[in-house]
């Protein structure tokens, strides 16, 4: 359904299904009816602009569901006639961190609601998810071949589960042929923004934007990432390697060296620790380097240069590459984002203090 047919004159309100599963989150849901209802209200100001959303909470049975904060959440019904939904809205469900297997199970005992989406669609319907939603909307088959994302933590399990899928971790949001793929749970507002705009206009998603304070950027992931080592592999050489590393992350690196530490020839430290980390241990030192440098920018006032050298790296230039092929941010950039200031009184006024922190 587009902008145009949606404004015809005495449209009927577009149902809008969203769907309470296992461990969602609250906010995502409630949050997700907030800017609909808020979107409706911004749409009676623009004249023709006929499209109203008619929100509800649904559930596969029709009953509560324990959302991730342990709060029950009662559904306004079960699943609705597939040809009455005009959008049917997945949000975050199980932690990313599940994994594969734990996820699968989750999967496994949704397959009521998962036909249910695959009949919406069929039916003409929208299907729009957030964070974990999508493995869901994956589960329908509808997303193989064809783009989609995920929370960034869930992105080795989605790419275990669903190999058909053409992931794009870095995506913030992922638009297919009445198929929404959102990032994190939080990124619901970049979602809902632009169902609004397709259904009700630029004008009306820009004013709920405005009165929301949502900016609905759809810039991506990566600068969010927070890079966590594998260390469930159960190679103890490895794990040594990477306990070496994290602790002399600053020196150069020495393959040679660290191969005779661990009494492994070159050849098969690279072989092994590619295949407990997924990384070289060279990317291992750089994705610590970048992670220290990420500490430093949040946290403390000193210079790009300078956190730069503290990191290991004579090449500034060098590393800031890195950085931003890494991050999607220059180094200022990721400062200026995600810097944090400690506020302290100071001559009758408010004066920002950096606090230092750092790997080590």
């Amino acid at each position: 359904m587009n902008a145009d047919n949606a404004k015809t004159e005495g449209a009927p309100p577009l149902k809008v299904a969203l769907v309470l599963t296992p461990q969602c989150v609250l906010s995502g849901v409630l949050g997700v009816m907030d800017m609909l209802s808020t979107a409706n209200y911004v749409a009676r100001k623009f004249p023709g602009v006929d499209v109203r959303f008619q929100p509800m909470l649904v559930s596969a049975d029709g009953m509560p569901v324990e959302t991730m904060n342990g709060v029950s959440m009662p559904a306004q019904s079960n699943l609705p006639d597939p040809h009455a939904v005009a959008i049917a809205f997945l949000p975050s469900g199980p932690p990313a961190n599940f994994g594969a297997t734990r996820m699968q199970q989750s999967l496994l005992g949704q397959q009521k609601l998962i036909a249910w989406l695959r009949a919406v669609h069929e039916a003409g319907g929208l299907l729009a998810s957030c964070c974990t939603g999508s493995f869901l909307l994956a589960a329908t088959g509808l997303l193989d071949g064809r783009l989609a994302t995920t929370h960034w933590r869930g992105e080795e399990a989605f790419r275990t589960l669903f190999p058909r899928v053409e992931l794009r971790i870095d995506s913030l949001l992922v638009e297919g042929e009445r198929l929404l793929c959102g990032g994190g749970a939080q990124s619901f507002s970049s979602t809902v923004l632009r169902l609004i705009s397709q259904m009700q206009g630029e004008a009306v998603a820009a004013q709920t934007a405005r009165l929301m304070l949502a900016d609905g950027h759809t810039s991506g992931q990566n600068a969010y990432r927070l890079w966590v080592p594998r260390r469930d592999h159960g190679d103890e050489a490895i794990a040594l390697g990477q306990q070496w590393l994290e602790t002399h992350y600053r020196e150069a690196f020495d393959l040679d060296g660290l191969a005779a530490q661990l009494r492994l020839t070159p050849r098969t430290l690279m072989r092994r620790f590619r295949q407990a980390t997924g990384l070289t241990p060279l990317q291992y030192q750089q994705s610590l380097r970048i992670e220290a440098a990420k500490a430093q920018l949040e946290a403390s006032r000193e210079s790009v240069s300078q956190i730069v050298w503290q990191t290991g790296y004579e090449d500034a230039s060098s590393f800031q590459r890195l950085f931003k092929r890494e991050t999607g941010l220059t180094m200022a950039e990721y400062r200026q984002r995600f810097g944090q200031r400690r506020w302290r009184a100071e001559g009758g006024g408010l004066v920002g203090a950096g606090t230092h922190t750092g790997l080590a």
